[in-house]
Formats: C-alpha cells, sequence, structure tokens
C-alpha cells in the first residue's frame, strides 16, 4: 500500500546577525536550521542534533538541510 502524500509548508527567512547574513528555514512555524555565510564558504546548521555542514552555496545548504530534517525525523 501507498503512502500518501503530504504537503509541506518550508520557509525561508533571510536575516543579518552580528553583520553576516542568515537564511532561516522553517517548515511550518519549526525552525530547523540556518544557512551561513562564512568566508568564501557556507555552513548549513540543522537544529535538532546540531550538526553542521560544510556546503558550496546557499542552495546546497537549503538542501543539505532538508535532507537531514527528512532522513532523522521521528
Amino acid at each position: 500500500m501507498a503512502k500518501k502524500e503530504k504537503n509541506i509548508e518550508v520557509n525561508v527567512k533571510d536575516l543579518e546577525r552580528n553583520h553576516q547574513s542568515i537564511q532561516q528555514v522553517f517548515i511550518g512555524k519549526q525552525l530547523i536550521g540556518e544557512v551561513t555565510t562564512e568566508e568564501s564558504r557556507f555552513k548549513a546548521l540543522l537544529l535538532s542534533g546540531n550538526q553542521e555542514f560544510i556546503v558550496q552555496s546557499q542552495e546546497e545548504g537549503l538542501e543539505t538541510i532538508l535532507q537531514q530534517y527528512h532522513l532523522h525525523q521521528r
């Protein structure tokens, strides 16, 4: 029996903290991660489990956060 597909609302909010641009990733109203700029690289932080990933772009950071969240979701 196939699972029914669910629509999940994903929002990205751009802000600046300590002169550093940050993208916060939300599923519904829950903050699940952040993508920050670190010199010429980007860092994706998954808040559940405090996992950090070094990525090449903001888009890759967003994808990584969503993949890891879905993988480790309970």
